[in-house]
């Protein structure tokens, strides 16, 4: 898994490559705690190219997403394929953040 940040006009634009397995959640959830450090008002995902996530990847972003909401900070992913997007719609993600195909 490889992650690629920009930064631009207070949004923190992320770019997400591979897959999120067991492993690489653990090497997401430091990433996502380094992040919250920098000063930003939006966090935008970009999961174009990770074909899949386990449901501990999921659970880092859940954490991310609480803690982004306790310091008054927007999150939304764009770009996630079909299979992700059910995914996150089954289990309701779409409801706490907003979701872009």
């Amino acid at each position: 898994m490889e992650l690629n940040i920009a930064r631009q006009n207070g949004t923190l634009n992320i770019s997400i490559i591979g897959a999120v397995d067991n492993e690489s959640a653990e090497e997401l959830k430091s990433h996502f705690q380094q992040l919250l450090n920098d000063d930003f008002s939006e966090a935008v995902f970009d999961l174009s190219y990770v074909p899949f996530i386990t449901s501990s990847g999921i659970g880092k972003f859940l954490i991310f997403y609480k803690s982004m909401v306790a310091r008054g900070r927007k999150m939304r992913i764009k770009g996630i394929n079909d299979n992700l997007l059910e995914l996150f719609r089954s289990i309701k993600l779409d409801q706490l953040f907003p979701i872009e195909k």
